[in-house]
């Protein structure tokens, strides 16, 4: 099977759909050898890269509606709601103390500075640093401050970040696109496909849903209504970024799937992404 460069993208909640990505290619015999990610796309990321998925997951997917609840541990200062220390100590607990130069796979997490209003790469440097700059979404975690730069979270330029992989060796490029829109199908034309040598127009396949769809738009939160908004703008951006550097295989989600602080619902996306994954490599023929 074909060595694969992996692009896990931003969505939240959604991200633990990243897991059910991963555990679906390993199975099918599709060899890992690099992962590119932004917020919960560089988290699993990092915990993939770093060997420790399966403590990760056995945790997250542990977590009632309760436990996310006392995870959230709320912030005086403006930058942010949530200060975030509660999550990291736990990932801290379960990868350590660990740089990206060290890790056995190639791992860029994705983060944006708002300073220079450009990406920011992390590809040396403690692992769980570079995460925490990739998951800080503006308003509602706290930024990373540093001296000449402020990151936060990489959807908010790049959402799902494939450029850093294009220049790895791998025969495959699996990006993972969590902000898919059901409702608007795209054709393309395959002419590879008919034998007869006329253009055929091929649709693609859905974002996939999950069974249980996001609660009614006249019943949203504040945070909700911001949630769409940062969903609304990173679907956007990624059709313009993947139409640059658009990968082998794309794995779909719909935004609706989940709600992006619906992580109590971590076994629930982490099967939908095994599904998915299955689905994209059929119709790509792979399987």
């Amino acid at each position: 099977m074909p060595s694969v460069a992996l692009v896990l993208g931003s969505g939240g909640a959604r991200g633990n759909v990243h897991i059910g990505v991963i555990q679906a290619l390993q199975e099918q015999g599709f060899d890992i050898v690099s992962i590119s990610g932004c917020s919960m796309g560089a988290a699993v990321g990092g915990m993939f890269a770093a060997g420790k998925l399966d403590e990760f997951t056995s945790w997250i997917t542990g977590l009632s509606r309760f436990d996310v609840l006392r995870l959230v541990d709320m912030s005086l200062l403006s930058m942010g709601i949530i200060q975030g220390e509660k999550v990291f100590a736990k990932l801290e607990e379960i990868v350590g103390d660990i740089h990206i130069e060290d890790l056995p796979v190639r791992y860029t997490a994705v983060a944006t500075d708002l300073v220079k209003q450009q990406e920011v790469w992390f590809q040396s440097g403690p692992l769980l640093e570079a995460i925490r700059a990739s998951v800080a979404v503006p308003g509602l975690i706290m930024p990373v401050r540093e001296r000449h730069r402020f990151l936060v979270d990489g959807g908010l330029l790049n959402p799902v970040p494939i450029s850093p992989t294009v220049a790895d060796q791998a025969d495959l490029i699996v990006a993972v696109n969590l902000n898919g829109q059901s409702k608007h199908q795209r054709t393309v034309q395959r002419p590879d496909l008919n034998r007869d040598g006329a253009s055929d127009e091929w649709i693609m396949p859905d974002a996939v849903k999950a069974g249980e769809p996001m609660s009614n738009h006249m019943k949203w939160s504040k945070v909700d209504m911001f949630d769409r908004c940062f969903e609304t703008m990173q679907a956007t951006l990624a059709k313009y970024k993947s139409a640059g550097y658009e990968p082998d295989v794309e794995v779909r989600i719909d935004s609706s799937a989940c709600g992006s602080q619906e992580f109590h619902r971590a076994a629930e996306m982490i099967e939908l992404g095994r599904k998915a994954t299955l689905k994209a490599l059929q119709y790509e023929e792979l399987l």
